[in-house]
């Protein structure tokens, strides 16, 4: 989505556009880069009043290319997650990597103009009407020195067009002391008359200018300023950093041209990073590299073509969709095989965004697997990447959809290797716990709070029972029978935690007793739980929904439990990663995703479609903008559950291979998987409610769709009544 660009000071920029604009298809157009980039401070969205910025996205608009290293573009806030900050009006740097996460903004640089800046005040106001942003492209005019500002890119390379109009000298600071969490170890030399090179923590980069640099000189920070970065903002205490905390600026010699900036990086050394600049970009001008990343971008995005739906629903969707193929980033150099992927956030993809990356590029998921595997091996370990052990999930999910260019046998090691290793600092926390008591016990604290760190322990129990099963899955599919009624049995595992009393999942401690007192409401992010209340925690039972309701009187009273997790209202309580609720149902956080859909299980699906459409109708593109998500993206997962839930299908259990259906926003999706077979799902009808479903032509039994029929490309009809 390009907004228009209302400064007469940008006409000569929007003539030039005009040519490449016609050469963008439908579904770039309907990508909005912005959604995911604004705050919600409505009490009746969020649930509570905000007493901070709350995390509605943590987006940003940079220019990228899928899976790259490089994400360029524009930083209003340091330690902000991914930088950007939609209300904020000024902008301090551009940053050549972004994130959704803290600490991973990175090489900042900003053109100046003239000397009437200091180095602890050269930040430029913007609108938000002279920016607009496109998949491999992003646009801003720079209203403090009259510079418009384009940036596109490649995988490993950022190439900037700043065209001055102020005629004053032009100039490019490196704000290297600054990054998302700050860094001190950095440096800066001249390469030549038209190179610099240098480094920001263990991130290399090499950049070609073309203009001839006259000089580069040092300005000095106020020691005492309050603008100096400190380390660990966002998710952590502040720190002021030491070290070398000055501002170098690069000025230029006279020439009427446009400042072009190439500028690529390396995890390795200078000398990687200008051999990827020379491999990927040194030989391209601005509008090769853009129309290359126009066409890389609608090329995937064209692998789900919808058809029906209003405008602002495409706009969501292809935005959303858009947002699946940022991460996890290369790490290795231009031509270094094999190509090596940064490891995916687990907890959080698990069971969205990685399960889409298998259905539509299992070549990537591949890569991402071999990558893992290639860590393991050093630890003998799978990654369990920030709680939970969900590696096994990702890769019996992904095995048992096809994805098998990997070695089974060494993954299906090191994931015996998690499970069954009683050192909780080597693979699964506290796994001695759990492997001598079938369940992880909680600590007796007499009074914990939200911040209060612990073992969280039954959310441990829980995720690691599903872990069991889906180790259980890829052991029968080797063959393997022992190990998988050792692993089904360990599956069950999360009955120990099950309360009959409150029919919540609860703390118990060492000793078989509860934890005493027990608020239902109250959240925590490790005590107990991980990030959660006893509602939002105490349904994830993906691999026995039928097991979960025995645990209940009656199938009517899990029902009622359901109602009641839908319907009671949040409490009020304001912690970070919580926000947009449904009752106790947290939007805005992963533990509860799957949840809507557990009506199914009490033949009751109209009830969940109601909570699905509604989810759908009213927790995306949010706020007055209507471009706030009602909580963190975490590198896909939320946007990703957009994206299936918007199409009709959602993996329950993503260590299985297959998705349970639903009503879908539009009237037709065709999805080209990775075997090059054209998955179709209709929707037929105006109804709300499915009367039933055909697969192929055939009654589907049930309500989940396998994995292997989309494979031969078969038709999914859903007729509504």
């Amino acid at each position: 989505m390009i907004k228009p660009i209302l400064s007469l000071g940008l006409m000569l920029f929007a003539t030039g556009c005009s040519q490449f604009s016609q050469t963008n298809h439908a579904a770039n157009n309907h990508v909005n880069p912005f959604v995911g980039t604004t705050v919600l401070t409505n009490r009746a969205d969020l649930g509570y009043v905000p007493p901070w910025r709350t995390w509605n996205g943590l987006n940003a608009p940079s220019a990228t290319v899928p899976f790259a290293m490089v994400q360029a573009g524009p930083l209003t806030t340091y330690g902000s997650g991914s930088g950007y900050e939609y209300e904020v009006n000024t902008i301090k740097a551009f940053v050549q990597t972004s994130n959704t996460q803290w600490g991973r903004q990175n090489i900042p640089i900003l053109p100046l103009e003239g000397n009437d800046f200091t180095a602890d005040d050269f930040a430029s106001a913007f609108s938000h009407a002279n920016e607009s942003a496109h998949p491999g492209y992003y646009q801003v005019f720079l209203e403090r020195y009259k510079i418009n500002t384009e940036i596109t890119a490649t995988r490993r390379g950022a190439f900037y067009r700043f065209t001055y109009q102020g005629g004053q000298e032009k100039k490019l600071a490196f704000d290297l002391v600054h990054s998302g969490g700050g860094s001190s170890n950095w440096d800066l030399q001249s390469a030549g008359n038209h190179a610099v090179s240098g480094k920001q923590g263990g991130l290399y980069f090499y950049a070609v200018l073309n203009h001839r640099i006259k000089s580069i000189d040092t300005y000095k920070r106020n020691p005492n300023s309050p603008n100096l970065p400190r380390s660990g903002q966002g998710a952590g205490g502040q720190r002021r950093i030491s070290g070398q905390i000055d501002v170098p600026v690069i000025s230029f010699e006279n020439e009427s041209k446009p400042l072009e900036v190439k500028i690529a990086l390396s995890y390795t050394s200078i000398e990687a990073a200008k051999h990827n600049l020379e491999v990927e970009i040194a030989d391209k001008n601005f509008d090769q590299v853009r129309q290359t990343a126009d066409k890389t971008w609608e090329t995937i995005l064209n692998k789900i073509q919808v058809t029906g739906g209003t405008e602002k629903e495409k706009e969501l969707f292809y935005s959303c969709l858009f947002r699946q193929f940022w991460f996890p980033n290369v790490t290795s150099d231009a031509g270094v095989q094999p190509e090596n992927l940064g490891s995916p956030a687990l907890w959080d993809v698990f069971r969205t965004q990685l399960v889409l990356l298998d259905m539509l590029l299992p070549d990537v998921s591949n890569d991402i697997i071999n990558s893992m595997l290639r860590g393991s091996a050093r630890s003998g370990f799978l990654p369990t990447s920030f709680h939970g052990d969900f590696g096994s999930a990702y890769i019996t999910g992904s095995y048992l959809r096809g994805v098998k260019g990997y070695d089974v046998q060494q993954a299906y090691s090191y994931m015996l290797n998690n499970a069954n290793t009683a050192d909780g600092n080597r693979a699964r926390p506290f796994n001695n716990e759990y492997l001598a008591l079938d369940y992880v016990p909680e600590v007796n604290i007499a009074h914990p709070m939200t911040e209060t760190k612990s073992t969280a322990g039954t959310t441990k129990t829980l995720e690691f029972a599903y872990s069991d099963y889906s180790i259980a899955q890829l052991a029968k599919a080797l063959g393997d029978m022992n190990v998988y009624n050792q692993m089904m049995k360990r599956s069950k595992n999360y009955t120990n935690v099950f309360d009959p009393e409150t029919e919540l999942m609860r703390g118990r401690l060492a000793d078989g007793t509860w934890v005493t007192p027990f608020d239902t409401f109250y959240p925590y992010y490790e005590f107990m739980y991980r990030e959660a209340n006893a509602w939002q925690a105490s349904f994830f039972v993906p691999q026995d929904p039928q097991g979960l309701i025995g645990l209940y009187k009656s199938p009517a009273d899990f029902e009622q439990k359901l109602d009641a997790l839908f319907t009671i209202p949040w409490k009020g309580y304001a912690v970070d990663n919580l926000s947009c609720f449904l009752g106790q149902f947290c939007m805005g956080n992963q533990p509860d995703f799957n949840y809507p859909y557990l009506y199914y299980f009490v033949n009751k699906p109209e009830k969940s479609q109601a909570i699905l459409t509604k989810l759908l109708a009213h927790y995306f593109g949010m706020g007055p903008e209507g471009l706030a998500l009602p909580g963190m993206d975490d590198e896909g997962s939320l946007t990703g559950w957009y994206v299936f839930n918007a199409m009709g299908l959602y993996p329950y259990s993503p260590a299985d291979p297959q998705y349970i259906v639903s009503v879908p926003i539009f009237d037709k999706i065709a999805i080209t998987l990775g075997n090059g077979k054209i998955f179709t799902i209709v929707k037929k009808g105006k109804g709300t409610n499915i009367d039933k479903i055909t697969i192929g032509g055939k009654p589907l039994d049930g309500w989940f769709v396998n994995h292997a029929d989309m494979l031969q490309g078969k038709e999914l009809d859903i007729y509504l009544k």
